[in-house]
């Protein structure tokens, strides 16, 4: 094994947590940061330099705070991985000069050696000396990280450095949460070569968000491939990013993959690789020596892997801070309660895509992102991205969308992957091409056609070009056409949602000591927090059957569970502290029991006033105690709707579950017969993003056609066909034909969508 796998490979068996390097290099932080009298200020001056005080909130990052907090753990990590970066830098500069280790790390650190040999901004800028824990001088631990560097093969080396390291020493829930995904190669290859870039002398490339540099160290191989002299194209590969341990680990795989060498006389040169915020610096310069001229700082093409970070996860000062930044690019669709529940839901990706385009391509440049692939499928959130436009009036033409999210290409996230190709200064004209990938490639190699289905992408309505894309095979375009559309006469809910509470709210029932009474056992592991068990004799009026998440499937629909249902249906709020008390004084005493945990809810003090009742719930109206309903699960890649009839007691569905009230049993499997066929589940997995916990949500009807139920002939044959489907005598095709006849497809329609429906994978789900 030779060149970058033994190159990441050794410095991984060196430096890995759990190494005898790595554990008393961590120890040896963490006794020096425990026992200094300036233990807070150490923290805050790192966290200055690495701009932790302005961007991500960090709680809930690491499992065990029993000496350290937070910041700290994360300090000591870092600081080590900065330690090993700059040790890797100056071993690989010294690589033939064994007299390498006669310097101190203040040194490294300040930068002086690396100018000596022609690089003038290798080194961190204003990393507290010593790492902030008086480690400047030639310590044994920073001798033996040097050492360790030294013994590693750096030619030949085409792949980053430092990925294996840094995911041994930062779990997959820290990098999650930092939005820090290391991109594979094989996708940063297939990437560059969908865009063509790297076929001319001269082209040039940014990555705005370069992490270590996976895309920088893509495009040196092609650099290499084209051109003699590599110092003459430093200017025209680019890499910025907002992390200093990243910029500092790119910089290193920088020279690495551009074979830089050192030559006597040669002038200084700065490696393009920069510390840099783009979304609050956008006007400011990008180089600090190549160039003054703006218009130079325009790129042929712009790609890269930003952080994957929603709105949320941002610290309040930073999402203040950039507020203007979203709503110049026309990210905040939505105000007031829309954005308070869940439409403002936006990914940080968004942001970056629109900056970068607007900032830093050339006209008719392109831009290729790896973002989510909810930004095509969601609702309100990524409505104002889908205008695809620039203030000004600069348009962006979208060249090809790739939907990555069933293969999961990043083995660390659960995200839904999706890749973005777009054009500058041209206008989106759908439909566009969007390939649905099935199969990851072979290991080491680029993806065949048969890694994917062409399929074809436009706006679910055509009148509104910001509304949630349509994804379909060719040919089935006229068929979803029938269907597609809006159900004026319905209206779906989700179900009861105890805002939290559910190890509370959600109970068993033991026994029926007498007439009215019931005696329950709260279900106490269905809370993410910490609730006891307790077991509890209360009055039945406000016990009701639950039906949980697994407890809804195609055509079937058994409760598990019994909820206490503590809101008024008509104010909407919880019923009032004096008709619970004098009404059901068995369940208020209960719910007393657990009142500091229903009081401290986040949904509950976010929601509610201090003079609702501790108990209110949302998503409860008279709706909900509809006793026939049809009930399908939001969540998932199939529709599973069921009839619901509470024959006895009516049957309440929690908030994973959609439902709409029935004013019969016909009616109830006219609709669920109409949502279980194949057209239907073809035009929602269309539209919707399938597995994902919004695929078959309450805004499903807004893009679905079904008419009311009148009982005619046609209908009534749907619903006969529902039946005899459910109870397994015949099989699920006869249904889709009679839906398929209701909804006016021809033949040829038909079978080109049930065609398509094969091609995406889902018949035998």
């Amino acid at each position: 094994m030779r060149g970058s796998e033994e190159a990441s490979a050794r410095l991984l068996f060196y430096f890995r947590e759990g190494s005898p390097i790595a554990d008393q290099t961590l120890e040896y932080f963490k006794n020096e940061l425990m026992y200094s009298s300036e233990r807070q200020q150490i923290i805050k001056r790192w966290q200055g330099f690495m701009g932790q005080d302005g961007n991500l909130s960090i709680d809930g990052l690491f499992d065990d705070l029993s000496e350290l907090n937070e910041s700290e753990h994360l300090f000591i990590r870092q600081a080590f991985y900065l330690l090993v970066i700059i040790s890797v830098a100056w071993a690989y500069l010294n690589r033939n000069a064994p007299e390498y280790l006669n310097l101190e790390l203040d040194e490294l650190l300040a930068g002086r050696p690396f100018v000596e040999l022609g690089l003038s901004n290798l080194a961190p800028v204003d990393c507290p000396p010593g790492l902030g824990l008086g480690m400047g001088g030639r310590t044994k631990i920073f001798i033996e990280i040097l050492s360790a560097a030294a013994n590693v093969d750096y030619e030949s080396c085409s792949q980053d450095l430092f990925q294996p390291f840094y995911e041994s020493l930062f779990s997959a829930k820290v990098r999650h949460r930092l939005g820090e995904h290391y991109t594979p190669q094989w996708l940063v290859v297939h990437i560059l070569d969908t865009i063509d870039y790297g076929r001319e002398k001269g082209e040039t490339l940014l990555d705005p968000a370069c992490g270590s540099g996976a895309f920088l160290i893509e495009a040196w191989h092609r650099k290499i491939a084209v051109s003699k002299d590599s110092k003459q194209e430093w200017p025209s590969v680019v890499g910025m990013d907002i992390n200093p341990l990243a910029v500092l680990a790119a910089k290193v795989n920088y020279l690495v993959a551009s074979r830089y060498q050192w030559e006597q006389g040669q002038q200084l040169l700065e490696i393009p690789v920069y510390l840099r915020d783009i979304v609050l610096n956008q006007d400011e310069g990008l180089f600090s020596d190549l160039s003054k001229n703006k218009e130079n700082q325009k790129f042929d093409f712009v790609a890269g892997n930003p952080p994957w970070i929603n709105w949320e996860s941002l610290s309040k000062e930073y999402r203040q801070a950039t507020l203007n930044v979203w709503q110049r690019y026309g990210l905040f669709a939505h105000s007031g309660m829309d954005t308070i529940l869940g439409k403002g839901k936006k990914d940080f990706s968004t942001l970056m895509t629109l900056v970068s385009a607007d900032e830093y391509l050339k006209p008719h440049g392109k831009l290729a992102f790896i973002i989510t692939q909810t930004v095509f499928k969601s609702g309100g959130a990524a409505e104002g991205f889908r205008s695809f436009s620039l203030p000004g009036g600069i348009g962006l033409k979208v060249l090809l969308a790739e939907d990555l999210s069933d293969i999961k290409p990043f083995t660390s996230a659960s995200n839904r992957t999706a890749i973005l190709y777009l054009e500058k200064d041209s206008l989106t004209e759908y439909p566009i091409p969007y390939r649905y990938w099935t199969r990851l490639p072979e290991t080491g190699s680029r993806p065949h056609e048969d890694s994917f289905r062409h399929l074809i992408a436009e706006p679910v309505n055509r009148e509104d070009k910001r509304s949630p894309w349509l994804t379909y095979g060719r040919g089935c375009r006229d068929s979803l056409s029938k269907i597609i559309g809006g159900s004026p006469d319905y209206i779906a809910r989700e179900g009861a949602n105890t805002g939290g509470a559910n190890g509370i709210l959600w109970v068993e029932i033991l026994e029926r000591p007498e007439a009215g009474l019931v005696k329950i056992r709260n279900l106490y592991n269905s809370s993410r927090r910490g609730v006891s068990a307790v077991e509890w004799i209360i009055e039945e009026n406000l016990v009701y059957p639950l039906l949980k998440g697994a407890d809804v499937t195609r055509w079937k629909a058994e409760p598990s569970a019994h909820l206490i249902l503590t809101q008024d249906p008509v104010s909407r709020r919880g019923i009032s502290l004096p008709i619970m008390a004098r009404n059901y004084p068995r369940t208020f005493k209960y719910l007393q029991h657990f009142e500091e945990q229903l009081s401290n809810r986040a949904a509950y003090r976010r929601y509610f006033k201090d003079t609702d009742p501790f108990y209110s719930m949302f998503n409860v109206g008279k709706y909900t105690l509809a006793d026939i309903k049809t009930v399908w699960q939001r969540f998932g890649r199939r529709m599973k709707a069921a009839v619901v009839h509470g024959e006895t007691k009516t049957v309440i569905p929690q908030e994973t579950h959609t439902m709409i009230a029935c004013k019969s049993i016909e009616e109830a499997w006219y609709l669920t017969g109409i949502l279980n066929s194949l057209p239907i589940e073809y035009a929602v997995s269309s539209f919707s993003m399938v597995g994902g916990k919004s695929f078959a949500g309450p805004n499903l009807l807004s893009s679905v056609k079904i008419p009311l139920y009148t009982g005619s002939s046609s209908q009534n044959r749907i619903i006969e066909a529902a039946r005899q489907v459910a109870s397994g005598h015949l099989p699920d095709i006869y249904l889709a034909w009679e839906v398929a006849e209701y909804y006016g497809l021809t033949s040829p329609e038909f079978n080109e969508m049930k065609k398509g429906w094969e091609e995406i994978g889902l018949e035998s789900l």
